[in-house]
């Protein structure tokens, strides 16, 4: 049995000790935009190099090819998304790709992999009308196979979407799990269902720190109480303020 991690943050940052990390490409499998061009620049001209000495024809949709990550230290997995306004079932033509990006990640035997959403940018698909097919795919992938998948998003707030979609597939009500704990049992609890973040101290600093409470959203909540945790010594009758609030 895998897990599923939902992460926050820069996404060369969230990749270290990966296996394989998962770029949105365009069809020319070329330098572009957001997480493709982060990649590519990472990646160093290598990769460049590589791409048009190896590849003749364009990318098709949902198609997915490997690549070394020279200076990433790490396999690229590129995958070409269909766009959602070319499409006239859009939802379920992504799906095929992610479906095909599992089956390569199994076909390959990588045990650790970073995944962003993929088709949520220029591609045009909102956050909320594919995170419940996205969570439920991922989910129910890692239940059944030895593998970690870490499925990152820039922004707490993007997170949030997911996040709430995966508390519901896997039936978790934090305020009245939390509420019924003793403070040196929570974050084992975070632990256990796959809610803590990695790099916490940077994350909190980048998200959190001089946020009041009732700006922050959940995934940022979850962060604050993992960090509160993991650095102070405070009373049930403290952390409950927070708590309290993940039911709002």
């Amino acid at each position: 049995m895998g897990r599923l991690y939902l992460t926050t943050g820069d996404y060369i940052s969230n990749s270290k000790g990966m296996d394989a990390i998962v770029n949105a490409a365009n069809k020319y499998m070329a330098y572009g935009s957001g997480i493709c061009g982060a990649i590519y620049v990472c990646a160093g001209v290598e990769l460049v190099d590589y791409c048009k000495n190896t590849y003749i024809e364009d990318m098709v949709n949902n198609e997915v090819r490997i690549t070394p990550g020279f200076k990433l230290n790490m396999d690229i997995i590129h995958i070409l998304a269909p766009k959602a306004f070319e499409e006239s079932n859009p939802v379920d033509e992504l799906m095929k790709s992610y479906k095909n990006l599992l089956d390569t990640i199994l076909k390959k035997g990588y045990k650790r992999v970073l995944v962003c959403s993929i088709g949520t940018g220029i591609h045009g698909y909102k956050h909320e009308d594919v995170a419940n097919p996205i969570i439920q795919l991922l989910n129910n992938f890692c239940k059944i196979n030895d593998v970690e998948i870490y499925f990152n998003n820039l922004y707490p707030l993007y997170k949030d979407v997911y996040l709430k979609e995966y508390l519901n597939i896997n039936f978790i009500n934090l305020k009245e799990d939390l509420s019924k704990l003793n403070v040196d049992e929570m974050l084992s609890y975070l632990k256990d269902y796959n809610l803590v973040e990695y790099d916490i101290k940077k994350k909190y600093k980048n998200f959190i720190k001089d946020k009041d409470l009732e700006d922050l959203c959940l995934s940022e909540k979850i962060m604050c109480l993992q960090y509160t945790l993991e650095n102070f010594k405070v009373t049930k009758e403290q952390i409950m303020i927070l708590i309290e609030s993940m039911g709002e």
